[in-house]
C-alpha cells in the first residue's frame, strides 16, 4: 500500500468521506500501520483517511504511548468552547487560532469494529474535531477569517525564507 500525505490544494481534502463497512472495505488494520507510519514521520497526532487520498470515515490520533483509531466517528455533544493553536499536517507550518469544545461526548469505532462512546477532553478532544472535520471534507482553514488566514499564511512564507 503506497499512501502520500495530501497537501493543501488538493482537492480531495474537500469532500465528504463515506462510512468505512466492515463488511466490504475489510479489515482497516494495513491502512492503520501505513497512516501511523506517516503521522509518526511528520511530528504529527492526528490524520484522517483522506489526507493520504483514501476517501472513508477514519482517522488516528495520539502518540507512541497511546494511539486511538476512531472509525466512523460522530460527535454526540460538545460543552463550553475556547480558542487555541492548531496545525495540520496537510497544510505544512501554518498556525490558526481555531474555536473548538474543551470536551466532548464521542462514539466511534474501533479497529475491530467495537462501539466506543467515550468523553475526552483537553488537547485529545481538539484532535478529535480538528479530524473529524477532515472527514467531513472541513480544513481548518475555513474555520478563521480571510484576514486571519491571509495574515498566517504571510507569516509561514516569512519563516520559509
Amino acid at each position: 500500500m503506497e499512501l502520500d500525505l495530501l497537501k493543501e490544494t488538493d482537492p480531495l481534502l474537500r469532500k465528504f468521506s463515506d462510512p468505512w463497512d466492515f463488511a466490504t472495505d475489510g479489515d482497516p488494520t494495513e491502512l492503520v500501520k501505513h497512516m501511523t507510519k506517516i503521522m509518526f514521520e511528520n511530528n504529527g497526532i492526528g490524520l484522517a483517511a483522506p489526507q493520504v487520498g483514501v476517501m472513508k470515515r477514519l482517522f488516528i490520533m495520539g502518540n507512541t504511548d497511546k494511539l486511538f483509531v476512531c472509525i466512523n466517528p460522530t460527535l454526540i455533544s460538545g460543552g463550553e468552547s475556547y480558542r487555541d493553536l492548531e496545525g495540520c499536517l496537510s497544510f505544512p507550518n501554518l498556525w490558526l487560532q481555531v474555536s473548538r469544545y474543551k470536551e466532548i461526548l464521542a462514539y466511534y469505532q474501533d479497529i475491530q469494529g467495537n462501539v466506543i462512546e467515550t468523553k475526552l477532553d483537553g488537547l485529545i478532544a481538539r484532535v478529535y474535531q480538528h479530524e473529524l472535520d477532515h472527514l467531513d471534507g472541513v480544513c481548518f482553514d475555513t474555520r478563521v477569517g480571510p484576514v486571519t488566514l491571509d495574515l498566517a499564511k504571510r507569516k509561514r512564507k516569512r519563516k520559509s525564507r
